[in-house]
């Protein structure tokens, strides 16, 4: 009885003494832009969200859910699943692929779609504004992280 008593307050003394509160990973940057695809509806782009981990441990990256703004105007919805480690108290380049609608740029601007896509595939850089959640988990509990990041981003043109 007594062993038993032990063993069970130990591991209730062991589960507690694990848990701990996840540090929300910040947004450093936007790295790495490309423009992958041109067409007469969208502008495809590839973007590397720079996170920089600060706890201990290694973090895992759940999934991502974001708003993507151009000029104040929404364009895409990115929702993408992960299945990837950060490492403690290092920075971390999640990849995203987000598509920006050409029909809504150039309804701000009342301008014709391609002459919008063309101005912007020319001037090779945009404002872009990511809103949204990223989920991460230390592997006993789950955290959803508000992402509100803003950035001018140059991109390479990497159409095929």
């Amino acid at each position: 009885m007594w062993l038993r008593n032990f063993i069970m307050c130990f591991s209730l003394l062991l589960l507690f003494s694990s848990c701990s509160d996840i540090q929300s990973p910040d947004v450093r940057d936007i790295k790495n832009a490309k423009l992958t695809g041109l067409n007469t509806k969208t502008l495809d782009f590839d973007i590397d969200l720079e996170l920089f981990n600060p706890n201990q441990e290694a973090l895992q990256v759940k999934s991502l859910k974001l708003t993507a703004l151009v000029e104040g105007v929404q364009l895409d919805a990115v929702d993408q699943d992960y299945d990837t480690k950060m490492l403690g108290k290092s920075t971390f380049l999640l990849p995203v692929n987000v598509g920006l609608s050409l029909r809504e740029l150039a309804k701000k601007d009342d301008t014709d779609i391609m002459s919008k896509g063309l101005r912007i595939y020319n001037s090779g850089q945009i404002n872009l504004t990511l809103l949204g959640d990223l989920t991460i988990s230390d592997g006993v509990s789950s955290k959803v992280v508000p992402i509100d990041h803003t950035q001018n981003i140059i991109f390479s043109k990497n159409i095929k």
